[in-house]
């Protein structure tokens, strides 16, 4: 029989994850929705006010500001924090590369991972 994976280990590719005890990654696990999203998609729009925060677990995510690409997001990246932090409209649209896989957070889920 196979053994299934825990849902955390999905985080191995973030920064965090190597401080972060199993106890705090379940508990991420367990505030964020995994949502798979298809090339082309846009996910934030710069100058909206937004509610989530957005964690790339597979694929890529282009940034733009003002029409121009400013960068791009591996998996890893963390987007939309910045906003929903300062309560402030987004600073960039980002669009999805290529088909990927992200974990979202509202804001009310965001602030109970950090409390």
């Amino acid at each position: 029989m196979f053994k299934k994976e825990p849902h955390y280990l999905q985080y191995r590719e973030f920064a965090f994850a190597d401080s972060a005890s199993v106890s705090e990654l379940e508990i991420l696990s367990r505030l964020s929705t995994r949502i798979d999203v298809k090339e082309g998609s846009v996910l934030m729009r710069e100058g909206a006010f937004g509610n989530e925060v957005l964690l790339l677990v597979k694929g890529q995510l282009l940034v733009e500001r003002d029409g121009e690409l400013i960068a791009s997001a591996s998996p890893g990246a963390v987007v939309g924090e910045r906003a929903v932090i300062l309560n402030e409209p987004r600073g960039a649209t980002v669009r999805v590369a290529k088909d990927s896989t992200i974990l979202a957070m509202t804001r009310s889920e965001f602030n109970t991972l950090l409390a």
